[in-house]
């Protein structure tokens, strides 16, 4: 008997510091609208809403034979800069040898240099030339950027993408792993919260641990004066949280 009056009286001492609990929202705690710098004919999606994806994995890939053939172009005019800048080198090398041997004039020398130096910067805007044709080459192939899940597929094959103006949302993509729950908490609550701080998260049957990651600077509106208060947990991706769902955090 003593034992159980010891552990109800144990409970009680210890409960208080537990016992509020506060409703709040699943978010995600990463969403991206995926799109491409680049214009072009999409030749390819591959994945639907719904799917989940890997980071780096291929996504969606416009048609790259164009992209492709101005990498080959890019990459022949580097060759011929090279070719010049190597000629335009020697002939600076031999204007100096005749001008140390008092057979050129002050000009002809200076002309020897402009046209090596030029040369040079010829070399060094075909590189730059050929970086941005490869950049645009990798950008018609849209990969996932972490771990996530295909929440909408707004392109489909054969349709046009013009970016000229402005970049179009092709897919869009949630963060699988990680969520977030928001709950709203008045001024006594939020005086004993900081940021980092552990917190008991539960949605449905399962519970996670979470870390405080934001506190509202300013209150809600229409809440009545309470703050905003995002939590952040992780979670195994088996058990398929979505965004909208109700989940209880456990306030200390």
């Amino acid at each position: 008997m003593k034992r159980i009056i010891l552990a109800l009286l144990l409970l009680m001492s210890v409960s208080p510091l537990y016992a509020t609990t506060l409703d709040g929202t699943l978010r995600w705690v990463r969403r991206v609208e995926l799109s491409t710098p680049v214009s072009g004919v999409v030749r390819k999606v591959d994945v639907h809403a719904g799917d989940e994806v890997a980071k780096g994995q291929l996504l969606l890939s416009l048609d790259d034979r164009g992209f492709k053939a101005q990498v080959q172009k890019a990459e022949a005019e580097v060759i011929k800069a090279r070719g010049a800048r190597a000629e335009a080198e020697r002939e600076l090398a031999r204007a100096k040898d005749l001008y140390d041997r008092t057979l050129l004039s002050d000009h002809e020398l200076q002309v020897a240099k402009i046209a090596a130096a030029s040369a040079a910067a010829d070399f060094e805007s075909a590189k730059a030339d050929l970086t941005l044709a490869r950049l645009h080459l990798e950008y018609s192939h849209v990969r996932a950027p972490f771990h996530a899940v295909v929440l909408r597929r707004s392109v489909e094959e054969g349709q046009t993408v013009v970016t000229r103006m402005q970049s179009v949302p092709l897919l869009t993509l949630a963060e699988i792993g990680r969520m977030l729950v928001r709950i709203e908490v008045g001024d006594a609550q939020l005086a004993t919260l900081k940021r980092g701080e552990q917190v008991a998260v539960r949605v449905g049957a399962r519970s996670y641990t979470g870390t405080v990651r934001r506190i509202g600077m300013e209150p809600v509106t229409g809440s009545g004066g309470k703050y905003a208060l995002d939590i952040v947990f992780s979670y195994p991706s088996a058990d398929g949280l979505h965004a909208g769902e109700s989940a209880v955090a456990v306030l200390p």
